[in-house]
């Protein structure tokens, strides 16, 4: 039967992705999604132990982990190497979302799946979305991430904090979903502007990733116009 919908991606095809998942029913499942879709080119998968020597050899675009592999710290040295290569990160959620949620909010993630809704067209529009630079989150972990905001005392505005109008604009576009490149589009500025930018905007929520900063945006009102702001969380957590 021919598929009615489309990946949303770049125009060009032949990403390579590498499944890091011990569940061997889980990866197999995955790795046969993958390679269905029109713009995965090669996939690859491994367990966490295998991790190190696989990622190494595999100069992969994608690397899928599951959440409830984060107990094997192997993953999390593994992820921010990968990012640093300028590869980006699929978390495949589980059941337990909550139990894990400090791992997934350490973890650098570009966007995540759960494994509910998992199936080849919701992949492929995760995919897509990640590879765009976009960041699709199920409604159900956004309203997790906005509730731990509101309950957690780290993650409150500290007195005093003052961001300039470029830091505000910048925390505005971040919590639209918009990635560096794209911020950069809009500001009229370098990426690498936009990366000082960013670093200054999480350093001064004291939030470890972008995710975590745009529910503490969110929360605590930091933007001028919170309905903007409002639609913006709503792209972010939209799959």
């Amino acid at each position: 039967m021919e598929r009615i919908w489309k990946p949303l991606v770049p125009c060009q095809s032949g990403y390579k992705m590498l499944v890091c998942i011990d569940s061997e029913l889980v990866r197999r499942g995955l790795s046969a999604m993958l390679s269905a879709l029109d713009f995965v080119g090669e996939v690859r998968s491994c367990i966490v132990s295998t991790l190190d020597s696989s990622s190494s050899v595999f100069p992969f675009d994608v690397l899928i982990v599951s959440c409830e592999d984060l107990v094997d710290s192997r993953a999390y040295l593994v992820a921010e190497d990968a990012v640093r290569r300028g590869a980006k990160i699929l978390v495949l959620l589980g059941r337990q979302v909550e139990e894990n949620l400090d791992a997934v909010t350490q973890l650098p993630g570009h966007g995540f799946l759960t494994q509910e809704d998992l199936t080849e067209e919701a992949l492929g529009r995760a995919l897509g979305r990640i590879l765009i630079g976009e960041i699709p989150m199920p409604a159900g972990l956004a309203h997790r991430l906005l509730a731990r905001a509101r309950d957690t005392r780290a993650t409150a505005r500290p007195e005093g904090v003052r961001l300039t109008p470029r830091e505000r604009e910048a925390l505005e576009l971040l919590v639209e979903g918009l990635s560096n490149k794209q911020m950069a589009r809009r500001m009229l500025i370098s990426q690498h502007g936009v990366k000082r930018l960013v670093a200054n905007v999480l350093a001064k929520l004291n939030c470890s990733n972008r995710t975590i900063a745009a529910a503490v945006a969110v929360k605590q009102g930091l933007l001028e116009e919170t309905d903007g702001a409002a639609r913006g969380c709503a792209v972010v957590s939209r799959l």
